[in-house]
């Protein structure tokens, strides 16, 4: 953790400076479905990294269109590659499993000393898009049931999507693509996107989203007022200031935040804000945690330091409540793709 969002931590319970901005006029914004919710951000927004997990792993997508028969041309070259033992984490082919010429399983297998090792590589193809979800280590007694679902359930429900394209249909949102599913049983999912921007170098605002969920977990609050200050950090710790902490609701989630700007050591502050609405459940894909941060700072300077942030406290809670106050969970009609 750096030492900025340490201390942060650490010194929660110092004096709280009350400081609440108005909301920008965002009239100009570009809505990202992340996951199951959806965030509206400056229109003119950078993504800086997305990551989606869902089920057993994390699915990629190559980013680019191409026609099924570029596809199919793939698939043929991948399985010759694992057939000839070209596979990264040294296991081999032990079945093809394909539906149609747009899903293709590969099944892989690892000898080791205390026994057999299993995996999978599931390819998709959808609307140009392509998908790809590997795993390895997949518990044997369980390795039957995991297949099958991603042949029969997972994949066929995986559909390319443009950006732009926000879904009437219940499911899971990720990039370049779309779960189809109603969320009506428990099952893991991950969703995270960065955003930056032109005009405020270093300032990174990111939204998450996570079934992962500990019940009775201490809440943000608690977390971060927990800890004790090292006598290392009790000099820089004092210029810590808290902008605002507390209880708050976004559109039916309960939450707590926690607003505060931490020294450099190089003459400014730097923003360290979030927002946090915990999961009531595990494994709910429909309540899982949500987390929106802003930080600024984030991209070294010349010099390797952090870079001086372009916007002024105010600025900086405006922006961080505007996003904030736009999550809400991705209305849906039952519409099929």
């Amino acid at each position: 953790m750096p030492i900025a969002k340490t201390l942060m931590v650490l010194c929660a319970s110092l004096v709280t400076l009350p400081c609440y901005a108005k909301e920008p006029q965002m009239s100009d914004i570009k809505t990202y479905c992340i996951g199951r919710y959806l965030v509206d951000l400056p229109a003119d927004a950078q993504i800086n990294g997305q990551s989606y997990d869902y089920k057993y792993g994390r699915i990629e997508s190559n980013g680019a269109s191409e026609s099924e028969d570029a596809f199919t041309k793939e698939m043929a070259e991948r399985e010759a590659q694992l057939k000839a033992g070209k596979q990264r984490k040294g296991y081999a082919l032990t079945k093809v499993r394909r539906s149609g010429s747009s899903i293709a399983i590969f099944q892989l297998s690892q000898q080791l000393l205390m026994g057999p090792s299993l995996g999978f590589e599931a390819h998709r193809w959808d609307k140009g898009r392509t998908f790809i979800l590997e795993q390895t280590g997949t518990i044997p007694a369980e390795y039957e049931t995991v297949l099958t679902d991603v042949q029969t359930n997972l994949m066929p429900n995986l559909h390319g999507r443009d950006l732009d394209n926000i879904p009437a249909q219940p499911g899971f949102c990720l990039k370049d693509g779309f779960i189809a599913n109603d969320g009506s049983q428990a099952h893991y999912e991950s969703a995270g996107m960065s955003f930056k921007f032109a005009q405020w170098p270093g300032v990174l605002v990111t939204f998450q989203t996570m079934t992962v969920t500990k019940l009775g977990e201490p809440k943000l609050l608690e977390r971060m007022e927990s800890g004790g200050i090292p006598d290392a950090f009790k000099t820089l710790a004092a210029g810590i200031q808290i902008l605002r902490k507390g209880e708050r609701a976004i559109n039916g989630r309960d939450g707590e935040e926690m607003l505060s700007t931490v020294p450099s050591g190089n003459g400014y502050h730097l923003h360290e804000f979030r927002w946090e609405s915990q999961g009531t459940s595990i494994n709910d894909p429909l309540k899982p945690t949500l987390i929106v941060e802003l930080e600024s700072g984030m991209t070294p300077g010349d010099d390797g330091e952090p870079t001086r942030p372009k916007l002024t406290d105010e600025q900086a809670i405006a922006i961080f409540d505007a996003v904030a106050n736009s999550v809400r969970l991705r209305p849906v009609d039952g519409a099929k793709i």
